[in-house]
């Protein structure tokens, strides 16, 4: 049996298929917001390099055919550099937005989405009672806040929705008497929950937490939380929490689950394929909602 095993492990070579380079460009955007895409050309997957970033092109948004707006490109952090909309060129929801790129000596990339209807949560209260600190083993404490993130209403389809926490803490020279030194501001704060609910949660590249449309399956409109805020007992304490919350447009859905599987496959698994709603290229163009709750951390 084990020199049957042995004889099974091989090494085996994948040929991949060439394929022409072609046009990458990923823009996702919100209401208010500027239009800001990121714009590259493909390489092979065995290509260990940066991507090429053309400076000649003509990016544009339009509406019904017509040009809404002409992106110039601006530079961002580093040697990165994206394109974005004018001024008074912003985002609004509801409006079907066509966005195409022209790259000279590559097929022109177009792909269209919009702003969804916000799904909002029902307000949220944090009970005093509930709240529970716990001694950590670096000698701080960690603040845990069950939280309970219900829709006001479940859409029959298009159940597509993110989330993300964050707080502020005070920082004191000293509690006796109380003398206040500043406040760290919007923290990314951490959450457990229960094993289906972590199952059906997806870190994606964007500052949120995707949740798998299955959750809902069953018809429920609540997400159960409990957020984890650590402190120093001598110098700070929690002061507020924030509760990003994003209803997604089905192309931004679909395209962060599929990075987000990417890493995940199980051997002798099919590959999931990243999706892909730039017609004549590569990448993504999607809208999404968002509102942002602020609420106040009871004193203890």
């Amino acid at each position: 049996m084990g020199l049957l095993m042995l004889r099974c492990a091989r090494e085996v070579v994948i040929d991949l298929p060439e394929e022409e380079p072609k046009v990458v460009a990923i823009c996702h955007f919100t209401d208010g917001q500027h239009f800001r895409a990121h714009i590259s050309l493909s390489q092979p997957v065995n290509d260990g390099t940066d991507p090429e970033f053309p400076e000649e092109l003509d990016a544009a948004i339009s509406i019904d055919g017509q040009i809404y707006d002409l992106l110039y490109r601006e530079k961002g952090d580093g040697n990165d550099y994206y394109w974005k909309s004018h001024l008074a060129k912003l985002a609004q929801t509801g409006v079907e937005y066509t966005f195409f790129v022209r790259v000279p000596g590559y097929p022109v990339a177009e792909g269209s989405s919009k702003i969804p209807i916000h799904r909002r949560l029902e307000p949220i209260h944090i009970n005093a009672s509930e709240m529970v600190v716990e001694n950590m083993p670096d000698g701080n404490k960690e603040l845990r806040l069950p939280l309970e993130l219900r829709l006001s209403e479940l859409p029959a389809e298009e159940r597509f929705f993110a989330f993300f926490l964050n707080h502020d803490t005070d920082v004191y020279e000293s509690f006796n008497p109380p003398e206040y030194w500043y406040t760290k501001e919007q923290q990314p704060t951490n959450f457990l929950a229960d094993g289906r609910t972590i199952s059906l949660l997806h870190n994606i590249p964007e500052p949120v937490v995707l949740i798998n449309q299955n959750y809902w399956a069953d018809d429920r409109r609540t997400l159960y939380l409990t957020a984890r805020i650590p402190f120093d007992p001598e110098s700070e304490r929690p002061t507020k929490l924030y509760i990003t919350w994003r209803t997604l447009s089905e192309a931004f859905y679909r395209y962060h689950l599929s990075l987000s599987r990417q890493g995940g496959n199980q051997p002798l698994s099919d590959p999931d394929a990243v999706f892909n709603n730039m017609v004549g290229g590569l990448g993504n163009f999607s809208g999404y909602s968002v509102s942002v709750d602020t609420i106040q951390i009871p004193s203890f």
